[in-house]
């Protein structure tokens, strides 16, 4: 201790950089990039998930970059292969991009209910999807439920495919999500999340397609006024890691960050829930009209949507989850 006392000294009065031993390392600082605002429940989530590792880790710290500071999505998972950004909250639409396989999950109406949701997540569906991740340079470490996707828009109420004709409506950049906008009756217009709000606000689109939670907090309803119950899309998330970055870290480190993920993932499906319920009664008492759709009929429109992905990656993957 004397010495190196003696040398941290010696380093301040003649300039000289002093390389101590590892046990004085600094502590290590990891981002977290999310697109959504900071009170979105993926990010109370995040800063959760955060404050357990910091708990259980002196030498790791996780910040929380929310609102879309380091871009969007794509940005995330470009990042997180290049080892430029540590880790991210994604969606899977997006990973279609990267990984084409995760197409599976911007099917319509893929999931019957939450049970087989966890069940196919938790199962050797999503191990073999986190497979994928990591041959291509991200280590998911956990998944992430968004909550059923819904239709909402500044000009009418959506019951029927119908309704649906001439409006402009914001999806994620997955090319199998566009082509289920468009089977859907709507004119789907892919964007960065980050750009929806004014988008829409100078009238470049007449809506979206999101969770009622992501609808509230990012303060949807001040532009829009029809929210309708469409359900179309449940495309889980990803919460992943570089994996030059993990690559990095110790043993010890890696271990903390797996662990608390266990922790992590059942508290954000079951936050999501609650949230969601929560944010259609906050919608409604913010002024917006929310209604229920023919789901049956949009289910009838988005079937070529499901020969599509079939005759690119034939039916294993969709039977696995379809007996789940």
């Amino acid at each position: 201790m004397q010495r190196r006392r003696f040398l941290a000294g010696l380093a301040a009065v003649s300039g000289l950089s002093v390389i101590l031993p590892k046990s004085a390392h600094a502590e290590t600082v990891l981002r977290i990039a999310s697109v959504t605002g900071p009170q979105h429940h993926h990010n109370v989530a995040l800063r959760s998930y955060a404050e357990h590792v910091a708990q259980e880790d002196k030498n790791l710290s996780l910040k929380v970059l929310d609102g879309a500071q380091l871009g969007g999505e794509r940005d995330y998972i470009e990042g997180m292969i290049l080892g430029s950004i540590e880790l991210a909250q994604v969606s899977t639409g997006p990973i279609a991009a990267f990984i084409p396989e995760f197409d599976l999950f911007s099917l319509p109406y893929l999931f019957r209910d939450n049970a087989q949701f966890n069940k196919v997540l938790t199962g050797p569906v999503g191990a073999y999807f986190f497979q994928l991740l990591e041959a291509r340079g991200i280590k998911g470490l956990c998944w992430f439920d968004n909550g059923y996707r819904d239709v909402f828009n500044s000009k009418r109420p959506i019951r029927e495919p119908a309704d649906l004709k001439g409006l402009k409506i914001r999806t994620l950049e997955s090319p199998l999500m566009i082509d289920t906008l468009n089977a859907m009756g709507a004119s789907a217009l892919p964007m960065a999340y980050g750009g929806v709000y004014t988008a829409i606000q100078q009238g470049v689109l007449d809506g979206a397609e999101n969770a009622p939670g992501n609808v509230l907090n990012d303060k949807f309803f001040e532009i829009t006024k029809y929210y309708s119950e469409t359900h179309h899309f449940r495309p889980p998330g990803v919460f992943g890691i570089s994996m030059k970055v993990w690559g990095r870290l110790t043993p010890e480190d890696q271990k903390v960050l797996q662990e608390q993920a266990r922790t992590l993932q059942p508290y954000e499906f079951e936050l999501t829930q609650k949230v969601s319920q929560d944010a259609i009664d906050q919608l409604k008492a913010k002024g917006m009209l929310v209604n229920a759709a023919d789901l049956a009929a949009f289910r009838k429109a988005v079937e070529p949507v499901y020969k599509k992905f079939t005759d690119k990656f034939g039916t294993k993957l969709l039977d696995q989850v379809k007996a789940a």
